[in-house]
This record gives structure tokens, sequence and C-alpha cells, in this order.
């Protein structure tokens, strides 16, 4: 069986864009704006691919992302948490606590 070819990425950006969340494509193309903007794309060590899922089940506190392979839980998500989160998630490393709320590892 032949294997499809994987562009590697070193986290993976999941938000919510369901009609509990309030639809979030915009949101969603902020950060994936973002994420280009700050060079986080295929052939960085530090890539980020970012995807949309339909619901992710935590409603209530909206818009939810969550990013792997750290399992941070995002909430409360607008521009400027994405901008925070970009720079210091992403680009430096460490989750920001403010606005999440579990963290797997």
């Amino acid at each position: 069986m032949k294997k499809p070819p994987m562009i590697p990425y070193k986290r993976h950006a999941i938000m919510c864009c369901g009609k509990s969340c309030g639809e979030n494509m915009p949101l969603l193309n902020y950060l994936k704006d973002k994420v280009i903007e700050a060079g986080l794309t295929a052939g960085d060590p530090d890539a980020v691919r970012v995807n949309r899922a339909g619901c992710l089940g935590v409603c209530a506190e909206g818009p939810i992302m969550v990013v792997y392979p750290e399992g941070v839980w995002y909430c409360h998500l607008d521009e400027a948490g994405i901008d925070q989160i970009v720079e210091e998630h992403f680009k430096g490393g460490k989750p920001v606590k403010s606005l999440s709320f579990h963290h797997y590892a």
C-alpha cells in the first residue's frame, strides 16, 4: 500500500467552527494568516498545521482550540488571544495559561 506524503509540522492547532461556538471561520482564517505571517509554515522547524473541527464538545466557553502534541485547550478566543498564542506558545514554546483551561501533558 502506497502511503501519502506528509509535510512535517511541530504542532497541530484545531479550532471549533461549529454552530454552538458561533461559526468561527473568520477567526480560523485569522489564525491561519497569523501562522503564515509568523513564518510557521512548511519547512520551518516550528511549523503549525491549522485545521477546523465541527465541535470539540466544550461549547459553553467558545471559541475553543486545542493544540497538539501538548494537549493544551484554549477558550474565549478572539484576535488578541490568537496573537498571544502565536507569539508565546507557537513561537515561544510556552502555553498561554490565562487562555487555557486544560492541559494533557
